[in-house]
């Protein structure tokens, strides 16, 4: 399998200038919703690029990035590409279209930071792992990284794909409009095609890196995010395991009782981000 990735182009453009043309681009793709298109607030030359997960929205990543700003570090929530649209969008991005969707928001802020952290959360957190592979980047927070999914048929998706063309699921209510009601199956191939790319590269991550997973969780499985986390060179390597016998956390972040996960994240980032 051959590797598509490449280091993001450099955009010599002020922050506000590339920060408009995300906007406008989320826009032309059909987004309408609040929470469904790309956030940027400038703090410090300190940045923490964030990525949402698989049919979710920058909405997910709120929590996460008020607290980070009252820290003072400048934080941009991508939009993945064919996310927060409409599902016919969705199913017609490929999980290359994922990545160069990050683009403007690195850029963003590369034009100002000296230091970047970037985070993803499930899905995000297989192309945040991308990100850190290619690009110039001082720390990765995986939340649930999508390495292994542990859902039934998952690895039949290249049969399933051609005959079922969505799975229906069940959303709370503050996120309908902002995440999709069902899993297109063809997005979902383009997942398991994105993780069999990182696994090439990510043994080569060598810059500090947090785990956080829980050991329940219902989608991916942390056994073999842990595998992939310690096959990574580097040698700062911090794993946060919640038991769900104590907090209960089905998928990080994606639950209202996330408060303790969010601030050990942000505890973390603090002090391998100064």
């Amino acid at each position: 399998m051959k590797i598509l990735f490449n280091q993001f182009k450099k955009l010599n453009n002020e922050s506000n200038v590339l920060f408009e043309k995300d906007l406008e681009k989320a826009k032309k793709d059909g987004v309408t919703i609040d929470g469904a298109e790309p956030y940027f607030k400038k703090h410090s030359d300190k940045g923490v690029l964030l990525i949402h997960g698989f049919a979710a929205s920058p909405y997910e990543l709120y929590p996460l990035a008020a607290e980070l700003e009252k820290l003072d570090y400048s934080v941009y929530i991508v939009r993945v590409a064919g996310h927060g649209s409409n599902v016919d969008d969705f199913v017609s991005k490929t999980y290359k279209d994922w990545y160069e969707s990050i683009e403007l928001g690195y850029n963003t802020l590369a034009s100002f930071c000296s230091k970047i952290c970037v985070a993803g959360q499930s899905n995000g957190g297989l192309l945040a792992t991308a990100v850190a592979g290619f690009n110039k980047v001082d720390a990765l927070v995986l939340l649930a990284p999508a390495y292994k999914v542990k859902v039934f048929g998952f690895n039949l998706l290249p049969f399933i794909k051609n005959f079922i063309k969505y799975i229906p699921r069940k959303l709370d209510k503050d996120v309908k409009g902002l995440n999709y009601p069902v899993f297109p199956t063809k997005p979902l191939y383009e997942m398991m095609m994105l993780q069999k790319e990182v696994k090439m590269f990510s043994s080569n991550i060598n810059i500090p890196v947090l785990l956080a997973v829980s050991n329940n969780d219902v989608l991916i499985s942390p056994k073999y995010a842990k595998k992939i986390v310690k096959k990574m060179k580097s040698k700062d390597k911090t794993i946060f395991t919640y038991d769900n016998k104590t907090y209960n956390v089905k998928h990080i972040l994606t639950e209202y009782h996330s408060i303790k996960i969010i601030n050990d994240i942000v505890l973390w980032i603090k002090e391998k981000v100064k």
